[in-house]
């Protein structure tokens, strides 16, 4: 039998005796020969049967199969001529303040770097070349980055002909997988938005995956990037509108990075965020917690999956909390509650949402809150039930008011200040209502946010191949995408 990984695995798995070879082969190749073997038989039984009996009646058989394909694949696909490649420099010291900068893990401070970036397209724009023709031209870095955070991004230098529309794309995968490379799945996303002319450019970032850093890392790299956009373009007063684009995981770190910039004030807005099946409550695939007691609908008609042990295994690394053998001490427990119950990491969790008084249309009667606090006193000792009770969880209790949980809290609103938005759901995928919720919160918050519901899609459905999906769902969704970007060149016409 072929060996399916050379590379011995990563330390937060070594516990996990299907992680290590000969047997982490054994299981995947038996789990894609089960899978192969199950084709025929899903193509046989959604043929007889009813359509009232297929995940959504208006699906084809090559959507069922796809789905049910990559539910039981997906688990194992996490081994880590289109673009140019370019490299961005590490944030600059001065703006390596509150989130970024962040040790309430506990653990070793995550080191700055520089970050690796796909463009897109290959061939620089003519707008581009002459912004960066004109950069060669000056000083230093330090200079022009001390330029840069004194400039406004719409209103620039006279007589600009063209504003640039740049995109800035977080890539989804669970911080665990997937890649900004050009040969990645989700990258059929920049690639459709530099086809259809929406965009003039596309940065796709390759940020640490949690196999190498863990938060806030993810964070630092996405603002390193923005930085050296918002440098690249305007340092010489050039205007811009920057669009922040995230996929899954890749939305939850693009309300992460806006968050960051609004909180911190080092660099200006973005003119838009869109989010693309964004997640937005990471305190879900944690046991114990409020969220975990929820459950997620569509099980049937999504590829995405709960399993607890090995999700919260991959959050508490992304989170910074390694596996270890023994129970963790009630202090570790309360700093892993309170990175991933705030508003960073779950903008939309149950606990975030009534902090800042909006509705948890997860729980809209609150039943399941009172399963999981009955719960809580059955099988917990006491001191780690108080770290997980909502009430304890506040960052406005903290005395350190540099925190940087604390210091979000002194904003109004939750997402005050937040760019007008544009969010994408399939109304079949499992995040339906934590996305109303971000929805719902975003609205009563001010913020001009709007909703393309993709017709019995399911998780990030602009990842798809149009020979598996609906290309008629898929044209409409991009059609909803244009219509929306065209609302900011309409915005340069008018000035």
């Amino acid at each position: 039998m072929p060996i399916y990984d050379k590379n011995p695995p990563y330390p937060h798995y070594d516990h996990l005796p299907y992680a290590k070879e000969p047997w982490k082969s054994y299981y995947v190749w038996q789990r894609l020969f089960t899978t192969l073997f199950l084709v025929p038989l899903w193509i046989t039984y959604y043929s007889i049967a009813p359509r009232s009996h297929r995940p959504r009646a208006s699906w084809n058989l090559r959507q069922i199969i796809n789905v049910n394909f990559t539910r039981r694949i997906f688990k194992v696909t996490e081994v880590a001529g289109e673009t140019r490649f370019e490299w961005c420099p590490p944030l600059p010291d001065d703006m390596r303040t509150g989130i970024v900068k962040d040790a309430e893990s506990g653990g070793p401070l995550v080191p700055f770097t520089q970050v690796g970036c796909y463009v897109w397209p290959k061939e620089m724009p003519t707008v581009v070349k002459k912004t960066r023709t004109d950069i060669k031209n000056t000083e230093s870095v330090e200079q022009l980055m001390a330029e840069a955070q004194r400039v406004d991004l719409e209103n620039g230098g006279s007589g600009e002909p063209e504003i640039p529309l740049v995109g800035i794309f977080m890539h989804g995968g669970g911080y665990c997988h997937m890649s900004a490379h050009e040969s990645s799945g989700t990258s059929r996303i920049p690639r459709g938005l530099i086809k259809n002319k929406f965009l003039t450019e596309v940065y796709s970032v390759e940020y640490r995956l949690l196999q190498v850093a863990p938060f806030p890392a993810v964070l630092q790299d996405a603002a390193a990037v923005y930085a050296h956009v918002v440098n690249t373009y305007n340092v010489l007063q050039r205007k811009c509108k920057i669009i922040l684009i995230g996929d899954s995981s890749g939305g939850n770190l693009v309300l992460a990075l806006a968050r960051w910039l609004r909180d911190e004030g080092h660099l200006p807005l973005p003119a838009g965020l869109l989010l693309l099946s964004p997640s937005c409550d990471t305190s879900h695939d944690l046991p114990e917690t409020l969220s975990s007691y929820i459950p997620r609908p569509n099980a049937h008609s999504d590829y995405l999956v709960d399993n607890p042990e090995p999700r919260a295994l991959l959050q508490r690394t992304f989170l910074g909390f390694k596996h270890q053998a023994g129970p963790t001490t009630p202090e570790d427990e309360r700093r892993l509650m309170v990175i991933a119950h705030s508003e960073y990491v779950s903008p939309c969790s149950p606990v975030v949402l009534k902090r800042w008084g909006h509705q948890v249309i997860q729980d809209p009667d609150q039943q399941h809150e009172k399963h999981f606090r009955n719960a809580l006193f059955r099988r917990l000792t006491t001191s780690l039930r108080q770290v997980r009770l909502p009430e304890t969880l506040d960052p406005r209790i903290q005395t350190d008011e540099d925190s940087p949980y604390h210091k979000t809290c002194r904003f109004p609103r939750l997402f005050g200040e937040f760019p007008r938005t544009l969010i994408v759901c399939g109304d079949a995928e499992r995040l339906v209502r934590e996305v109303r919720s971000l929805l719902t919160a975003m609205k009563e918050d001010g913020v001009d946010v709007e909703i393309e519901w993709s017709e019995d899609a399911c998780h990030d459905l602009l990842m798809m191949s149009e020979f598996w999906w609906d290309k008629r769902v898929i044209k409409k969704t991009w059609q909803r995408i244009g219509s929306w970007v065209e609302g900011f060149k309409d915005e340069n016409k008018r000035k």
